[in-house]
């Protein structure tokens, strides 16, 4: 993504604030002044509120927003990079238990990769997520390791969301290991385990049923 997003401000509070908010979200960046980003060929352009004037026909983004949600920042830029004819997917795995894994893929692009405690601060997230996203699909995949926890999840979503949202009960044999006993591993573990459970189909969840 070189040379696809760049920082175009001369306000030394703007410009650090940018910046660091790029490099939290692991987003590469040039720097030009507004003048010269006007013709450059970037995708996405990052300034002030005050310079942002001047750009015609471009992906702006303002300083400002960047106090929203990092995550969903992070996905309307990737979504600006993207080719408009890419077929635009929102694939969210979850792997339940006491820690529970989450990995979120935009676009293809992992966005984020956390591990959480507390169910509702699972669907929170989740919520957030699926309604702040564009796409013209959007899966949840949750582990079945954990069958309770995971219709319970599986009802909130698809009550909430309806057919706006697949959802999908997968089956999580091979998705783990037990060689991971330190914390930090079986963080580790959680996060890579929500990660293949996300690209793995699994069965339809209905509320019907």
């Amino acid at each position: 993504m070189n040379n696809q997003i760049t920082v175009a401000t001369l306000n030394g509070k703007s410009y650090y604030k940018i910046i660091n908010f790029l490099k939290s979200i692991k987003l590469s960046y040039n720097e030009l002044s507004p003048k010269e980003a006007i013709n450059s060929g970037t995708k996405v352009i990052i300034t002030s509120e005050k310079e942002s004037t001047i750009f015609k026909k471009k992906n702006i983004i303002i300083d400002s927003e960047l106090n929203e949600n990092p995550l969903i920042i992070k996905a309307k830029i990737l979504r600006n990079l993207t080719e408009p004819f890419m077929y635009e997917q929102l694939i969210i795995g979850i792997d339940p238990g006491k820690r529970i894994g989450i990995s979120i893929f935009y676009l293809y692009d992992e966005i984020e990769s956390i591990v959480l405690t507390c169910i509702e601060c699972v669907l929170k997230l989740i919520c957030k997520i699926l309604t702040n996203l564009n796409a013209k699909r959007k899966i949840v995949r949750i582990g079945d390791g954990d069958r309770s926890m995971a219709n319970n999840i599986a009802i909130n979503i698809k009550t909430r969301f309806k057919e706006f949202v697949d959802v999908e009960i997968v089956d999580e044999r091979g998705t783990s290991s037990n060689s991971y006993s330190k914390r930090n591993r079986r963080i580790f573990r959680d996060k890579s385990s929500a990660r293949l459970i996300a690209f793995r189909n699994g069965r339809v969840f209905d509320l019907k049923n």
